[in-house]
């Protein structure tokens, strides 16, 4: 009797597919551009949003063709990284090299190209803010990214700095903050951000300087700049000289001082 019901079951399955197969293509094709449509306007809001705030190490895909409008226009797709913001302007450093289509500099970044020595351009570029959502909108950038980690489209955008392990300090680290360091250079960014976060608790000069750098490039977990300003101060306060240095980048990059 089962066998006759899975027999029956298949019959029918089959005789709805074939009676109403053209409807089931019409509707998997309805939903499959519905999906696409969805995600691209979720991708177009993430760009808007990414481009309206910056920040250092976003890739930002631009078309030299539509902003030199002097000329018959030819597509020039380049690779442009963000390496500081400000009130008023974004300064980039733009790739060397130009590609006839969109797909050819995508390729360039999964290939870890942006990575190769002398990729970039030396001459920094200066774009005013006010001017990036007019060059959005024409297409002049036509694209932006915001790394994930140190990656952006699977590809490596920006170099992983290590915490600072002097030798001479060895002696005097704390158990947690050597183990942050382990889980860290084993690429375990969580559990080495928990470790700091304890060293941290101790006082552990070298533990609030790690776990700062981690907490303003957002690693392990979400930024938080005002923290990072917070615990990179108070390990200079301790003497720390490599909290001195990073306080005065995290300044010149975001407005967190002030």
């Amino acid at each position: 009797m089962i066998k006759n019901a899975i027999f029956r079951s298949h019959d029918i399955i089959s005789e709805l597919l074939s009676r109403y197969k053209a409807i089931a293509i019409a509707f998997i094709l309805i939903g499959v551009c519905a999906h696409w449509i969805v995600q691209h306007q979720r991708t177009q809001q993430l760009q808007h949003a990414w481009l309206e705030t910056p920040k250092v190490d976003d890739v930002i895909m631009v078309d030299i063709g539509r902003m030199q409008t002097d000329r018959v226009y030819q597509p020039q797709f380049r690779i442009a990284q963000v390496i500081a913001v400000n009130d008023t302007q974004l300064t980039l450093k733009q790739g060397r090299y130009t590609y006839s289509r969109k797909r050819d500099a995508k390729r360039a970044i999964q290939l870890d190209n942006l990575m190769v020595d002398d990729y970039f351009q030396a001459e920094p570029w200066h774009i005013p803010r006010a001017q990036i959502m007019p060059y959005y909108q024409s297409g002049a950038i036509y694209a932006a990214y915001r790394p994930n980690d140190i990656y952006v489209m699977g590809g490596i955008v920006k170099q992983r700095a290590l915490p600072h392990f002097p030798k001479h300090q060895r002696a005097v680290f704390s158990a947690a903050n050597s183990q942050g360091i382990g889980f860290y250079q084993r690429g375990d960014l969580v559990a080495a951000r928990a470790e700091f976060e304890i060293a941290t608790k101790n006082k552990d000069q070298w533990g609030m300087y790690n776990l700062a750098t981690m907490l303003i490039a957002a690693e392990g977990g979400e930024q938080d700049l005002q923290r990072g300003f917070e615990l990179l101060k108070a390990a200079h306060e301790q003497g720390n000289v490599k909290a001195k240095e990073a306080l005065a980048s995290l300044c010149m990059m975001h407005q967190i001082c002030e």
